[in-house]
């Protein structure tokens, strides 16, 4: 069973019935929103500040508001979080990433050579073949995607991606202009590993792939020693926290743009219409 967040945005609060009225929105993909019986268990204000214990039902919801019932409804004030969990089965099959973003299926060959070369890595499969295919481009006006050239330089945007994660790997009093040490490089780490994710070990490396609108990286957890095409996604917000996804680049862009997968950071721009421009 998957572990879906369910959340409302709580702008307004007023009382109704035998229970509360809010405006706001939900949060996360629509596939995410609460329906009718589901239940909050937890508000909070912004970045999770002043945890209140509610148990509070969902009556009715919509993209602007929602209606609840039960205990706590007396804590909620605007600006509030509002947050519960819903379990879930995982899906099998569905569309493909190429149905989903309306792409024309293509066979084209692109040299990939250079870019991996510089980058000292071979890239996955998957990924290779979808932007050999479509070009780098951005999907839902949200994630552009790393290519050949062009705005979303693979190898420029890799030496900028690369460059952060040394402050925070190797501590800010470490950085260098010509700094060019691999990441999976311990020598150069902080002692005390305080900014550097548990499931990063010496070898390994970060790939990345692509970045959003909000200065968010998506990278391939290269992991010592495991072939491309079964490197898997992580995505670096714009500060200091990590989200890993169980998947490479195919599987983790599917499911998130189906509601299958759920990211804290990109959910809620990725709930349709989808599209690719490049």
């Amino acid at each position: 069973m998957l572990a879906i967040c369910l959340s409302f945005v709580i702008d307004s609060v007023e009382p109704s019935g035998d229970g509360w009225r809010l405006t706001g929105k939900p949060d996360f993909h629509p596939r995410h929103w609460p329906c009718p019986g589901e239940r909050f268990g937890i508000v909070t204000h912004e970045h999770g500040c002043h945890e209140r214990a509610v148990d509070l039902t969902v009556a009715e919801l919509t993209a602007t508001h929602a209606v609840v019932l039960g205990i706590g409804g007396d804590l909620l004030r605007p600006g509030d979080y509002l947050f519960g969990e819903r379990q879930t089965p995982p899906r099998t099959g569905g569309p493909s990433l190429d149905d989903l973003l309306g792409l024309t299926p293509s066979a084209a060959v692109v040299d990939w050579s250079p870019v991996e070369s510089a980058l000292g890595l071979t890239l996955p499969g998957d990924f290779k073949r979808f932007v050999g295919a479509h070009g780098s481009g951005v999907i839902d006006d949200h994630i552009g995607v790393n290519g050949i050239g062009g705005r979303f330089d693979m190898i420029e945007e890799n030496e900028l991606a690369w460059s952060f994660v040394r402050i925070e790997f190797g501590g800010h009093d470490s950085w260098s202009e010509t700094a060019d040490w691999r990441l999976g490089d311990a020598t150069h780490w902080e002692p005390l590993r305080q900014d550097i994710p548990a499931w990063f070990h010496p070898g390994d490396d970060l790939i990345a792939w692509g970045s959003t609108v909000h200065t968010d990286t998506l990278f391939w957890h290269a992991r010592a020693g495991t072939p491309p095409d079964e490197w898997t996604v992580v995505l670096k917000e714009r500060g200091p926290l990590w989200e890993p996804f169980d998947a490479g680049f195919t599987e983790t862009m599917t499911g998130l743009l189906t509601g299958d997968l759920q990211s804290r950071y990109a959910s809620r721009w990725l709930g349709g219409p989808h599209s690719y421009d490049y």
